[in-house]
């Protein structure tokens, strides 16, 4: 049992110290919708209600350590927390378009949405998914650009990871 609880704190520090790291690390790709526009909108979702996506659906996530447009999430986090770009972007239904903007956050052109950077959960395979609920700091963001933060007790499923920031 000892030995669980330490490769357990190991990973731990590991991840955070990755996330937190501003070493120079190239981010991941990020992630563009097709001709550089970057489609947000808003869906309702069955845990969380109204929230953001963008233009496939994809749930979109702020990180409570960013300062600002200083993104807190480079090296191995950005692999997991990759940055949702485009040059143009553009709001639906239930979206001030106004407050929609672009930031040089990971990389250059990270849309912004009242003043948020925002990001994409590697976990999240399939529009709808809300996967990174629960990894301590992310959130997935409201139509007013705050954070959504509900109590979710719906069962995690096996291919999502807790151990901190998403590792």
């Amino acid at each position: 049992m000892k030995w669980l609880l330490g490769v357990t704190v190991g990973v731990l520090a590991l991840g955070l110290a990755a996330c937190g790291s501003g070493g120079g690390n190239k981010p991941a790709a990020s992630q563009t919708q097709a001709g550089g526009v970057a489609a947000v909108s808003v869906a309702q979702n069955a845990a969380q209600g109204a929230i953001l996506v963008d233009g496939k659906g994809r749930t979109l996530y702020l990180f409570e350590q960013d300062n600002g447009t200083a993104s807190a999430c480079t090296g191995a986090c950005a692999s997991i927390w990759p940055a949702f770009t485009g040059t143009a972007p553009s709001g639906g239904a239930g979206v001030d378009g106004a407050s929609l903007g672009t930031a040089r956050g990971q990389v250059a052109d990270q849309v912004t949405y009242h003043g948020h950077l925002l990001y994409h959960y590697s976990g999240d395979a399939a529009p709808g998914d809300v996967k990174g609920v629960g990894i301590p700091g992310w959130y997935p963001v409201g139509p007013s650009g705050a954070k959504v933060d509900k109590d979710d007790d719906a069962p995690k499923t096996s291919g999502t990871n807790s151990s901190g920031y998403g590792y």
